[in-house]
């Protein structure tokens, strides 16, 4: 019998529909255990958000702050032969449920030792998140064996649009019923997902993982965009910059720093419409002008290690 925990976040229930997809290979399986343990917050973060609480987390976030949370359902010294860590980047960062899961004694006790297979569900941009998170899986002892990221198909400004709208507003379905459907479809699920959870039951099985994350890239789970990955290189820069010139003025939830959050809410959306097309350009010309060392970076990402 083998036994996978799959420790999750979520808020509107499509990081829950992704991992539903990709595990169905495993369900009703004699041979397999699968325990579902959803990370709660002590005090929930809304969804639908309000402006200026979802740009209050920010600084939070990118500082790795962490959160009380509610008690684990799941006993810490049992054994598991795979755990997979599913959740959302938040401000390239990982959100601070799953990051505050991670500095707990509890991941502690779970993860050292033990093989992981992050999945990731975001709008487009996961590279700082992913490496955050290989950081804190390696402080705990654990092997980064796999990792999936299910990412918005749209172009990148107008992800940004349906992606405010999904967040602040609750809209599910198509924006004004003219932009697309936030979110990764469920066509692509249906068709996609299963593939990766039969790849990731084989090695279960054979318990070796060694060749697991190259079948999963073969097979499109990691698609890493070089004109993302400029544009969040650049976020990377100078979100911690933005992140202590809020934090100067208070804690989470502080009045005395709404001001400089209200600011920051109007900053970034704006930024991203500016630099997105400009990017873009550069983006298309860096694989002409340096194309080793844009493989060289796309080759990394797509993989499991830290440099």
């Amino acid at each position: 019998m083998k036994k996978v925990l799959v420790i999750y976040y979520t808020q509107t229930g499509q990081l829950s529909n992704a991992l539903r997809a990709t595990l169905a290979p495993f369900e009703n399986q004699p041979d397999v255990k699968i325990q579902y343990e959803q990370i709660k917050p002590a005090t929930a973060y809304p969804y639908p958000w309000r402006y200026t609480e979802f740009f209050d987390v920010f600084p939070e976030t990118v500082h790795g702050v962490p959160c009380e949370l509610q008690p684990l359902s799941v006993d810490p010294t049992e054994q598991f032969d795979l755990i997979i860590v599913a959740y959302q980047p938040w401000y390239l960062s990982i959100c601070i449920p799953i990051n505050s899961f991670l500095q707990s004694e509890a991941a502690k006790k779970l993860l050292a030792g033990k093989p992981v297979v992050t999945v990731l569900a975001c709008r487009n941009m996961w590279l700082g998140s992913q490496e955050k998170m290989k950081v804190q899986l390696q402080k705990l002892q654990a092997n980064l064996v796999g990792n999936i990221t299910y990412v918005d198909s749209s172009a990148n400004l107008i992800s940004l649009i349906t992606v405010l709208a999904y967040v602040l507003g609750g809209v599910k379905d198509k924006f004004l019923k003219i932009f697309p459907k936030y979110g990764v479809s469920q066509e692509y699920l249906e068709s996609n997902a299963p593939k990766f959870g039969m790849v990731i039951k084989r090695h279960v099985f054979a318990n070796n993982y060694s060749t697991l994350q190259k079948e999963l890239v073969d097979l499109g789970a990691v698609i890493v965009k070089s004109n993302l990955m400029l544009l969040e290189g650049r976020g990377r820069v100078l979100f911690p910059l933005y992140a202590n010139y809020i934090s100067k003025k208070g804690t989470a939830g502080s009045a005395d720093r709404k001001g400089r959050v209200r600011v920051f809410g109007i900053v970034l959306p704006t930024a991203i419409l500016i630099l997105s097309p400009i990017i873009t350009i550069i983006s298309r010309l860096a694989p002409l002008l340096f194309p080793s060392k844009i493989k060289k970076e796309i080759d990394y990402y797509s993989q499991n290690s830290l440099r």
